[in-house]
């Protein structure tokens, strides 16, 4: 399997951050999600608010897919795209 140029330039920059002090680990990144989430699901920029997140969620793909899941839910309740509960 052959990596595009983005997505190596991204592997390498993953591996060179990882164990730098001023990033976050899932754990902390977890605790912002929410609270991110229904800020750029009303049209935040996730890089102006809390750019450590976004460089985590660059190189997490557990939490970026979380993160955009909770952004794809609240963006369709905003819409009025979600049903009624039961």
């Amino acid at each position: 399997m052959a990596l595009r140029d983005e997505e190596l330039r991204k592997l390498i920059e993953c591996i060179l951050n990882t164990h730098q002090d001023d990033r976050i680990d899932c754990e902390t990144c977890g605790r912002e999600l929410d609270c991110l989430a229904e800020r750029v699901a009303a049209g935040a920029n996730l890089c102006d608010l809390f750019p450590e997140v976004a460089a985590h969620l660059a190189c997490c793909p557990d939490c970026f897919e979380e993160f955009q899941a909770l952004v794809a839910i609240l963006r369709a309740e905003y819409n009025g795209e979600l049903g009624e509960p039961g």
